[in-house]
């Protein structure tokens, strides 16, 4: 199977951009990704175009008249908060196959307000429509399984404001004391406004390719590509809880999906979590960083806010977990962020 090269990186820093068109804030990211590639437009050979929130048809081939269509093929994708990761994994099957030998991949969102349609209609006559409601059902379920309290989840937002401080592209820099933390608004107990991302606007863009694309535009230190993996749940039952993926127990049937497409991903890389030396994890609020930090087998289940506490995930420690502050800090346009 052929190696496949991650080339070229390039984003526009996460925020508030009323003044900004979505084309303007993606291509932004998209010329930092070819010049980080040393390639031109002319030479990707295919294009795929995320978002989530924008109601766009033809999204990505009205982006790209900004740097000049050369006729190829542009596909608009959108896989919720995975939409990063289904493209990257689409590019990946791309490339491999031997169909293509470059490939941009780009997100852009901006958001508009809430989310529309989230769940089921009993969902929404429970109050499971929005999302904090279900993540502070998690947050409660966690610290009902291993002990944990509201100071740990307050632990992860001030490591999260801590390395995002060090971030020019993350929305908020910022640090948070635990104090100030716990005295922020509750939006979802036992969740408070600090512990939570925010909607915001922003695109990141990657130049995926072949080995022999890399030689070609003289990269001399490529980063190979390892794995890439896109999953959904097993049997998951929407009567018990709003989606698997909030699982966090082991006695259900069927497994969360996060455990399912991690396991795929060691598989594929051929290596084990005990392995990996820096991870960024999904974050929308901080007991999430937690639960997905164990579903990925970087600790025992019920370890994660002991480790915390003795800073193995921090930015100096022996795991370091989301240095770039992560959502929570960058803040979420999901087709940006996936």
């Amino acid at each position: 199977m052929e190696e496949v090269v991650l080339a070229g990186v390039g984003m526009h820093p996460f925020g508030r951009y009323r003044e900004k068109d979505p084309a303007d804030i993606a291509l932004e990211a998209i010329t930092m990704a070819l010049k980080d590639a040393n390639m031109t437009f002319k030479d990707i050979h295919l294009a795929l175009c995320g978002t989530v929130l924008l109601n766009r048809p033809q999204l990505g081939a009205e982006i790209l008249q900004g740097v000049g269509q050369t006729g190829i093929p542009i596909y608009d994708i959108r896989a919720a908060c995975a939409t990063g990761g289904a493209m990257l994994r689409l590019a990946r099957d791309a490339i491999s196959s031997g169909s293509c030998n470059t490939v941009l991949v780009f997100g852009v969102d901006k958001h508009q307000g809430m989310f529309q349609d989230l769940g089921e209609p009993w969902q929404n006559i429970l109050g499971m429509k929005a999302s904090p409601s279900a993540f502070a059902m998690v947050a409660q379920r966690y610290m009902y399984e291993y002990g944990a309290t509201e100071e740990d989840f307050a632990r992860v937002a001030v490591k999260a404001h801590r390395n995002g401080h060090l971030n020019p592209y993350a929305m908020f820099r910022q640090e948070f004391t635990i104090e100030q933390v716990l005295k922020s608004p509750y939006v979802a107990w036992p969740l408070h406004l600090y512990n939570f991302c925010s909607p915001d606007d922003g695109a990141a863009a990657v130049i995926v390719c072949s080995k022999k694309a890399a030689r070609k535009h003289s990269i001399s230190q490529p980063v190979y590509l390892a794995a890439s993996v896109m999953a959904t749940a097993d049997y998951p039952s929407p009567i018990l809880e709003p989606s698997s993926a909030y699982s966090i127990t082991t006695r259900k049937k069927g497994r969360p999906v996060v455990v399912a497409a991690g396991e795929q991903a060691y598989k594929e890389a051929g290596i084990g979590p005990e392995d990996v030396e820096v991870a960024e994890v999904q974050d929308t609020e901080s007991a999430h960083e937690l639960v997905h930090i164990e579903q990925l087998g970087l600790c025992r289940p019920g370890e994660a806010y002991r480790l915390l506490r003795e800073g193995v995930f921090d930015i100096t420690g022996r795991l370091p977990v989301n240095p770039s502050g992560g959502i929570q800090c960058k803040g979420e346009p999901p087709g940006a962020s996936g």
